[in-house]
């Protein structure tokens, strides 16, 4: 499905996000659970193109449901994997990427506690040289290193799970073990201050227009960062009896 020209969110992955910008190459923002590869090879050679173009996979974060297939697309694809150095754990000489990493658990071939080499590392503001030009902006919190891709020339932000995006409204993620919910506000705060009218969250469905004003509106009324308490006891029992996809928060 393509959100915009050139901008695809890879169909059937709808637990975690994936995305595929389709430029001279091809890059993919985050790759999904580990059983995910297959999709986006399939989906790639339904738009006419090859996975062997695909150039560099961009993580937003080392969350596994974001991370889980990245070690396969590279090995098949020959793609880089690249990460912020805050979420990458170094050892053997190379970097690796694995949410299992801050626990040290041994690299076995599991799903979930095998490392991802990761080719490069990430800097705050750079420009990767895809479809005009992707600005990296490091917005730790969910996890330290965490990060957004704004695609400047259309005013379109990849946030992972900085913010949601789902039935035309943004939402903000919960804490998780590693979080840091003051530099979490922080970054909201800073990409406040930011325009975009298009929002490709983690999570959700794409958000066309008025992305950045949502977000605004979002912090002045709800000044309060949501929890996992508010969620599980008011959030939550609403959805299920309307039948709704889970966000963080209404």
């Amino acid at each position: 499905m393509e959100v915009i020209p050139g901008i695809h969110s890879v169909p059937g992955t709808r637990v975690s996000r994936i995305y595929l910008i389709e430029d001279e190459e091809l890059t993919l923002v985050d790759t999904g659970m580990p059983w995910s590869a297959e999709r986006v090879f399939k989906y790639i050679e339904s738009i006419g193109r090859r996975p062997d173009e695909l150039s560099r996979i961009l993580m937003t974060h080392n969350h596994p449901d974001h991370t889980g297939s990245a070690r396969n697309i590279s090995r098949r694809s020959g793609a880089q994997v690249v990460a912020h150095r805050r979420d990458a754990a170094y050892r053997g000489g190379a970097y690796s990427i694995s949410y299992m990493s801050r626990f040290k658990p041994p690299n076995v071939p599991l799903p979930f506690l095998r490392h991802t080499p990761v080719h490069r590392l990430l800097v705050e503001s750079e420009v990767i040289p895809v479809a005009g030009g992707l600005r990296v902006i490091h917005t730790p919190g969910h996890t330290p290193g965490s990060v957004c891709y704004l695609l400047e020339r259309e005013g379109l932000l990849f946030s992972g799970d900085t913010i949601f995006s789902d039935h035309g409204r943004v939402s903000r993620s919960m804490p998780f073990p590693g979080s840091d919910m003051t530099q979490y506000r922080q970054s909201l705060e800073r990409l406040a201050d930011m325009r975009f009218d298009i929002l490709c969250g983690g999570h959700g469905s794409p958000l066309v227009g008025d992305a950045s004003k949502m977000l605004r509106v979002l912090l002045e009324k709800k000044p309060q960062l949501p929890t996992w308490s508010e969620f599980i006891f008011k959030r939550m029992p609403a959805r299920l009896l309307r039948r709704k996809r889970f966000s963080a928060e209404d």
